[in-house]
């Protein structure tokens, strides 16, 4: 299980940073929607406990969706005044407030449950625009091999600690901005704010897979097995990303116009 864990999301990351290569940060940012870290996490953790346990743990990640965005954009629109440093600690920092108000507001009304869908909807009208760039980049040596090092990482401590953390609190740092980090982290040192900008957008669309992926498996654990649950979600989470497909290309047109 332990060489499962060091190699499935590194490998994922891994594939993502190639298509980075290939198609430039906002098809990055867009397949980095598609959870290739949610996943892994999530069945680790079930398998690790229960159904129960993994059904709480994918609400806690869909609340987790909230802050998540606010990583994004926060990073994304400081970028275009700070430098790489100050754009990851105030983003980080707006992470972990989000994720403190997201975890209290699980115990309220169950219609905070819309939150994130809500956020989906403010991000898409809200990320900033941009052309996007078809220029050709130099790629640093480390780029990769750090991704997938936080990505190894991640999983470990999660799942190892996952029950120390709790069902909320193991949801919510599985949807923790990673990924979505290190992308901007190495556009922004590399290629500017521009490419940050282009990430974002990108992600702003993607993030609605794992935002299916989660509640699927929050409202299927419940009711099925582990395997069929996943397999369902896996599922709802292509469709949904599948469909933001043809919104993202929409977006790509309209900013090439």
């Amino acid at each position: 299980m332990l060489l499962l864990k060091l190699t499935i999301i590194p490998l994922a990351v891994l594939a993502l940073g190639i298509m980075e290569r290939l198609h430039g940060p906002r098809v990055a940012g867009w397949l980095s929607g598609f959870p290739v870290v949610a996943l892994p996490l999530q069945l680790f953790i079930t398998l690790d406990h229960d159904t129960a346990f993994g059904s709480a743990s994918a609400l806690g990640a869909w609340y987790g969706l909230v802050a998540w965005l606010s990583f994004a954009m926060t990073y994304s629109w400081c970028s275009r005044f700070l430098n790489w440093f100050w754009c990851i600690v105030i983003g980080i920092a707006v992470w972990a407030v989000m994720a403190v108000v997201m975890l209290e507001a699980q115990q309220l009304s169950p219609w905070t449950k819309l939150l994130p869908v809500l956020g989906f909807v403010l991000a898409l009208f809200a990320y900033p625009r941009g052309e996007a760039s078809d220029e050709q980049r130099e790629h640093v040596w480390w780029g990769l091999p750090a991704r997938m090092l936080a990505g190894a990482v991640l999983t470990v401590v999660i799942t190892q600690f996952s029950e120390a953390l709790g069902t909320s609190w193991s949801g919510l740092f599985s949807t923790f901005p990673v990924i979505a980090s290190v992308i901007a982290v190495s556009n922004h040192i590399q290629y500017g704010s521009r490419a940050v900008r282009e990430a974002v957008a990108g992600m702003s669309m993607g993030i609605a897979s794992v935002g299916a992926f989660c509640f699927s498996l929050y409202l299927l654990l419940a009711i099925t097995g582990v395997w069929t649950a996943f397999g369902l979600a896996l599922l709802a989470s292509s469709t949904a990303h599948a469909l933001t497909y043809l919104l993202f290309k929409h977006k790509g047109a309209k900013a090439k116009a």
